[in-house]
């Protein structure tokens, strides 16, 4: 047996811990949020199999994609960060479903740390979540 906080499946279903939801809502800053980092993966999975690269609008934006968060998992890999959870090391699927989470729940310090990671996940999302904090 595994304990899981949640599951992305392949057919478009979300299975998640309601304790770790509960958990991850308590605190909109720890970068820990199973339903974040599982709906990352269902975007992940958008055109395949969850591999780190959700579908881009063009040849340039997933080439610039592929540089900066390859650059950013090879980071993380051999160096741990203060900001993204070690776990996004496991594999570039995992890498997208952190990076998600702290890109939401840990804006400053994600925008501070990596920069670059900041500005692809902000062009992605289409949001900026320092605006929120800086809203608040």
């Amino acid at each position: 047996q595994e304990v899981r906080l949640g599951e992305a499946w392949s057919t478009g279903a979300v299975v998640l811990s309601w304790d770790d939801v509960l958990y991850g809502a308590a605190d909109c800053n720890d970068g820990h949020n199973v339903v974040l980092h599982e709906f990352a993966h269902q975007i992940d999975q958008d055109g395949g199999a969850a591999d780190g690269q959700p579908w881009q609008r063009d040849g340039a934006a997933r080439a610039h994609w592929t540089a900066v968060t390859a650059q950013a998992y090879t980071r993380l890999q051999s160096m741990p960060s203060a900001v993204l959870d070690a776990y996004g090391a496991t594999d570039p699927a995992e890498f997208f479903a952190v990076a998600t989470e702290t890109f939401f729940e840990k804006p400053k310090q994600l925008h501070k740390k990596h920069p670059e990671l900041f500005e692809e996940l902000k062009h992605y999302y289409r949001t900026d979540p320092l605006a929120w904090e800086e809203a608040r």
